[in-house]
């Protein structure tokens, strides 16, 4: 596990209260971006199947628009109060939105799965947060967890200053860890990106078919996750 340049809580909130505009667009809003959305819309498809569904840290509400969208039963938690404003709007008020530390998650409700997508990386706390996703769970529910990757490459970015976040980066095994910690069983993990999201962000569109072609190729995973099972 690193870490670089951590941000407290109130420093996350009022970050993502103060960009909440600009989010989609920043991440998103080019050829590169709009395909790593693609392409993660398609991973979490591939193991949410409708049902009841919370996830810890909506941010402007990209997956919560497409479960809902498919007849989820969505609930979604977030630090910050514009976040969830522009979740609500995008799903047309039919998402059901709470402010809340996900390290500090108390829900009487209980669901088929928690969805924890690049928002991990930057808790505090991750096993008193992965309890409480727990207790959140039914008997037989699933957590799937992603998360900026520690490796090779990421430690000589870090030591060059370049891409470096406010955030932890960790191994496949250190989350495996704490989901175990936290009473959950491993059902699988391994890789939803491997290049750069920075990479396919600002790469121009007459370049990204080969940066596709790379992704098969890359050795350095960079966005990884694992699913636990309760």
């Amino acid at each position: 596990m690193r870490q670089s340049n951590l941000r407290t809580t109130t420093q996350v909130r009022r970050d993502y209260d103060q960009n909440a505009r600009d989010y989609d667009n920043a991440r998103f809003g080019t050829p590169g971006g709009q395909y790593v959305n693609k392409k993660e819309q398609e991973f979490v498809a591939s193991i949410v199947g409708g049902s009841s569904v919370l996830e810890v840290g909506t941010a402007t509400g990209r997956f919560a628009v497409s479960l809902t969208q498919q007849g989820a039963e969505y609930t979604g938690v977030d630090l910050s109060q514009q976040m969830l404003r522009t979740t609500f709007e995008r799903t047309n008020h039919s998402a059901d939105l709470i402010q809340m530390d996900a390290s500090q998650l108390g829900l009487r409700k209980h669901f088929d799965y928690v969805l924890c997508i690049r928002t991990f990386h930057f808790l505090q706390q991750p096993v008193q947060a992965l309890q409480g996703m727990s207790s959140a769970l039914k008997a037989g529910g699933e957590c799937l967890v992603t998360f900026e990757t520690d490796n090779f490459l990421r430690r000589i970015l870090l030591v060059f200053g370049i891409g470096t976040s406010e955030q932890y980066y960790y191994k496949i095994s250190d989350v495996e860890n704490m989901l175990r910690k936290s009473g959950f069983k491993i059902g699988r993990s391994g890789s939803v990106m491997r290049i750069p999201v920075t990479a396919y962000r600002k790469c121009p569109r007459l370049l990204l078919p080969i940066l596709k072609r790379l992704e098969r190729l890359w050795p350095w995973p960079m966005h990884d996750y694992v699913l636990g099972e309760k």
